[in-house]
């Protein structure tokens, strides 16, 4: 599953041939450390090789040896500060004492970790990178610049149900009311409509009679390529610059105050309803493609997310071409959409809200759609 490499990286400084090697003032550090990021994110597409820059401030005339190591506290430290959700790659290890050698008159080496295709589970991982002590070459490891995070992200490649609102909608369980309370929330998916031909296409409609979430694509000003969100008392609509058949990530988040809407992970509008009664909001159901008759035009989805907190713009930017941990406690239902064929999505958290297209309601199936390269 995993491999590594040392490859020698010959860098040469410019000045005469002949000039001094000398250890006065030299330090080794990971390039990649040496700017203001302390991670990266690596897209892994079957399977990624990580090339981790080992450098010296300066040439030396005799070999720098120094340790390489995994140091997971890395992870959890960068969770901590970022609201996110790392895991170590699970089964991985360094050797022990693993070390890399920079030569005499260079000045640094590639260490090179390649890593196969493996199942993430809808989990993300990372590894926390460090150089450890220098063990031979007498010179000093930076501190600040010795430590370094790659994010690996294994983009969402999936099937998608095209659907239509013209003979139902897509329902979720419990028939019942739900009846979940929460102060914050956040609804996310991918969208792709094939028309906007219609006023009163309903995306989403969720929420309780007093709470209403509604979430439609047009309202009674024409052109129809916008989309628009009533809710608690007020509503607010985007531009109308919307265009068909091109896949759109929404998310819609309310921090208990304002309603923001974000659209491809950048603010696009906000505003601050009315106050629900008792500062919460209850959900008690979840319609997708609901308004019926209106709904004349199909409509693409993908990875539908509901939580019950305000989800912030990194992690919508974080997370949006890749899936997400379902076992998150702040989900309140996780409908991928994947499954390929059949009317059922499951809702992969474990909360019960599976959903069923109604009968008609799903038009056909695509496969192997990649978000990333839209």
């Amino acid at each position: 599953m995993f491999h590594f490499a040392v490859a020698l990286l010959g860098i040469l400084f410019t000045g005469c041939d002949n000039a001094e090697y000398k250890i006065i003032e030299n330090g080794i550090y990971l390039s990649d450390a040496a700017g203001s990021a302390k991670s990266t994110t690596l897209t892994m597409d079957n399977g990624i090789d990580i090339i981790v820059n080992v450098r010296l401030a300066g040439k030396v005339d005799r070999d720098v040896t120094v340790e390489v190591k995994l140091n997971p506290s890395l992870i959890e430290e960068y969770n901590k500060a970022n609201n996110s959700e790392y895991y170590p790659v699970p089964g991985f290890q360094l050797a022990a004492g693993e070390k890399v050698t920079i030569p005499a008159g260079e000045t640094g080496v590639v260490y090179a970790i390649r890593i196969d295709d493996f199942e993430t589970g809808g989990k993300q991982y990372a590894l926390g990178v460090e150089l450890g002590n220098v063990v031979a070459g007498n010179v000093d490891k930076s501190v600040s610049q010795s430590k370094f995070i790659y994010l690996l992200a294994k983009p969402l490649n999936v099937s998608v149900p095209v659907l239509n609102g013209l003979a139902g909608m897509v329902t979720t369980a419990p028939e019942t009311k739900w009846d979940i309370t929460t102060g914050e929330w956040t609804l996310e998916c991918w969208a792709r409509m094939s028309a906007y031909s219609r006023n009163n296409q309903a995306l989403f409609n969720t929420g309780s009679s007093d709470h209403e979430i509604y979430i439609r694509f047009g309202d009674a000003n024409r052109p129809y390529n916008y989309l628009q969100i009533k809710t608690l008392g007020g509503q607010v609509q985007t531009p109308s610059d919307l265009i068909a058949n091109k896949w759109y990530h929404w998310a819609f988040v309310y921090d208990g105050t304002a309603l923001t809407i974000f659209q491809n992970g950048e603010e696009k509008m906000k505003f601050d309803p009315p106050a629900p009664k008792g500062g919460s909001v209850r959900f008690d159901f979840l319609q997708m493609v609901s308004s019926g008759s209106y709904f004349r035009d199909q409509c693409a989805m993908s990875q539908v997310r509901l939580w019950k907190k305000a989800v912030t713009q990194t992690q919508i930017k974080n997370n949006m071409y890749y899936s997400i941990n379902p076992e998150n406690p702040d989900l309140i239902g996780y409908w991928p959409m994947s499954e390929g064929d059949g009317s059922s999505f499951a809702d992969i958290t474990g909360n019960g809200h599976n959903a069923t297209a109604q009968p008609g309601v799903l038009i056909k199936w695509e496969h192997g759609i990649r978000f990333d390269r839209q």
